[in-house]
C-alpha cells in the first residue's frame, strides 16, 4: 500500500541558542499537525517521501544552481523545482514534499508574488509543504567550525519562523551524503532538538557525545541504502535527456519503470 509523505509532528516549542547565547534568537514551535494517509494495520504501509537535494554550491556557483546557468557543466535550476512543486501540490491535495535548503528557497520566496506567497504559506499550514533540517544549507561535517554550523542553522530557521510563524516542520535532520558524519554534528543537532538524523544505509542510536549525560546527545539515525535514490529494484528516475534537473540512475543496469502494476 503506498502513501504520498506523511508529515505528523507532535514535539514542544525549540529554542535553537547560538554561540552569542541569546536565548531568544531563534523560536521554533511545531503545532499538532495531522496530514497522514490512513494506513491499515494489516497490510505494510509505504511512505513516499519526494524531498530537494540542492547544493547550494558544488560544481556550479549557487546563481548557476538556481537560474539553470551552465548545464554543460550539471543539470540543475532549483528555482524550477519550486515552481513545478507548489504547481503539483495545488493539483492534487494527496501530494507533500519536503524542502531542505532554505538559501535557494529564500530567493525563490522573494521573486514570488504576495498572492502566490499566501498560496504557499497555505500549503505550509497543511502540512503539505514542509521544511526539513531548515538551516540555510546542508553544511559539510568535517571542515566546518562549530560556530559557523550554528550560524547557517540560525539564519535558515530565522527565516523560516519570521516568514511561517509557528512553522509546521520536522525535527529531523535529512542529510543526503554527507560524506563525513561526525559525532559533534549528531550532539549539536540533538541539542538543537532534532529528533532523528538520516543519512544513508544503516539504523542506529547515536550517542554522540560521551560527556553529555544520555540520551541529552542522542539521536535516531537511519542511513538509506541507495542515498538519496530509490532503491536499485525500482526505477522512479527520468533519464537524463528527458529532464533538465535529474540525474541517472546509479545502478548498473536500469530496471523496469514503478508504475501500478510493478508495485
Amino acid at each position: 500500500m503506498l502513501h504520498p509523505l506523511c508529515t505528523e509532528t507532535h514535539a514542544p516549542p525549540l529554542v535553537l541558542r547560538s554561540h552569542f547565547q541569546d536565548p531568544g534568537l531563534v523560536m521554533v514551535s511545531w503545532s499538532h499537525s495531522l496530514s497522514c494517509h490512513p494506513t491499515k494495520p494489516d497490510m505494510l504501509n509505504v511512505h513516499l517521501v519526494p524531498h530537494t537535494h540542492d547544493d547550494v554550491g558544488w560544481l556550479k556557483t549557487v546563481d548557476q544552481y538556481y537560474y539553470g546557468d551552465r548545464n554543460d557543466i550539471q543539470h540543475a535550476g532549483v528555482q524550477y523545482i519550486l515552481d513545478s512543486v507548489v504547481d503539483q501540490l495545488l493539483k492534487n491535495p494527496d501530494r507533500r514534499f519536503i524542502y531542505v535548503e532554505t538559501a535557494f528557497f529564500f530567493r525563490w520566496w522573494k521573486q514570488q508574488s504576495p498572492a502566490m506567497q499566501e498560496t504557499v504559506k497555505q500549503l505550509v499550514n497543511e502540512g503539505r509543504l514542509e521544511f526539513v533540517n531548515g538551516g540555510w544549507c546542508m553544511s559539510d561535517e568535517a571542515t566546518t567550525h562549530y560556530s559557523a554550523v550554528i550560524d547557517q542553522m540560525t539564519m535558515g530557521l530565522r527565516f523560516l519562523n519570521d516568514t511561517f510563524g509557528a512553522v509546521r516542520a520536522t525535527p529531523r535532520r535529512l542529510a543526503h551524503r554527507p560524506l563525513r558524519p561526525r559525532p559533534e554534528h549528531a550532539s549539536m543537532f540533538a541539542q538543537m532538538g532534532f529528533d532523528g538524523f538520516f543519512f544513508g544505509r544503516q539504523e542506529l542510536l547515536w550517542r554522540a557525545s560521551d560527556s553529555l549525560t544520555p540520551p541529552l546527545a542522542d539521536l535516531f539515525t537511519g542511513k538509506p541504502r541507495s542515498q538519496r535514490h530509490p532503491p536499485p529494484e525500482i526505477n522512479l528516475l527520468t533519464p537524463p535527456s528527458h529532464s533538465p534537473t535529474q540525474g541517472s540512475c546509479p545502478t548498473a543496469t536500469t530496471p523496469p519503470r514503478a508504475s501500478a502494476g510493478t508495485i
